[in-house]
């Protein structure tokens, strides 16, 4: 995984006194270039993006991220895609609560278009449309993805504004190695964190993970769902979206 800071103040002491951070957790082949046009550098806030999930972090870095952010007053988290699955495997040891005193680790967390069951029939990704996805990205490219994920032409323009410039073969590399994640994590069992996350968003024309799927697993979940029926799995081009990430 890498960690790019886009806004970090210099100090401790500097960054306790910041009203804010909001940790963006990025989907498959994300990088801090999907999320810089977001900034607004004298809101008081700092912003970290996490992406380029082709390995984990250890426990041992997981703690010195979570350490990092304990200072901030308030800390918002917001994870697209599969950045939701990674999010809840780095973050879900803090969960809703952890200490009385403390009160929750997120103020918000927010799962925009994705669920923690990345690849499964029924909560996310069927599993044979994530392997057509493979072996047509191992082929001929991002080209058909990028037009179902973004839906429209003018997405698709919004999108390559600010898309990633991370090679193929590397992109290639991450979604086989989360498919292999995925699969590992769920034949380890464990359950979901209690409480994590506050709210689901659900693109009414998500054409990547399946509305209906998302529905299902945050319903069972008993979390807030929030739709923007008109919204495409790229969540970029939803101004109301974004302003509420940023807010």
């Amino acid at each position: 995984m890498q960690a790019v800071w886009i806004i970090r103040t210099s100090t401790a002491d500097e960054q306790a006194g910041r009203r804010g951070v909001l940790v963006f957790a990025a989907g498959w082949a994300g990088s801090d270039e999907l999320v810089r046009h977001l900034v607004r550098p004298n809101d008081g806030w700092d912003l970290l993006c996490l992406f380029d999930y082709r390995t984990q972090p250890s426990e041992t870095e997981k703690e010195e991220l979570i350490n990092l952010l304990r200072p901030y007053r308030q800390r918002r988290l917001a994870a697209w895609s599969f950045g939701v699955w990674a999010a809840e495997r780095i973050f879900g040891g803090v969960s809703a609560a952890t200490t009385k005193e403390e009160g929750r680790f997120w103020d918000e967390a927010l799962a925009i278009g994705g669920t923690p069951a990345p690849i499964d029939d029924l909560y996310g990704i069927p599993r044979r449309a994530f392997d057509v996805t493979v072996r047509s990205i191992g082929g001929t490219g991002t080209g058909k993805f990028l037009e179902r994920m973004c839906g429209t032409p003018d997405v698709l323009r919004e999108y390559y504004r600010h898309r990633s410039t991370r090679p193929l073969e590397e992109i290639y590399d991450e979604l086989v190695a989360l498919r292999r994640q995925a699969e590992a994590a769920e034949t380890g069992g464990g359950e979901p964190a209690k409480g994590f996350w506050t709210e689901a968003i659900v693109g009414g024309r998500d054409a990547i993970f399946p509305p209906a799927n998302l529905e299902r697993y945050w319903s069972e979940a008993e979390v807030t769902v929030v739709r923007y029926p008109e919204m495409p799995h790229y969540p970029f081009g939803e101004p109301a979206l974004c302003a509420r990430m940023i807010r």
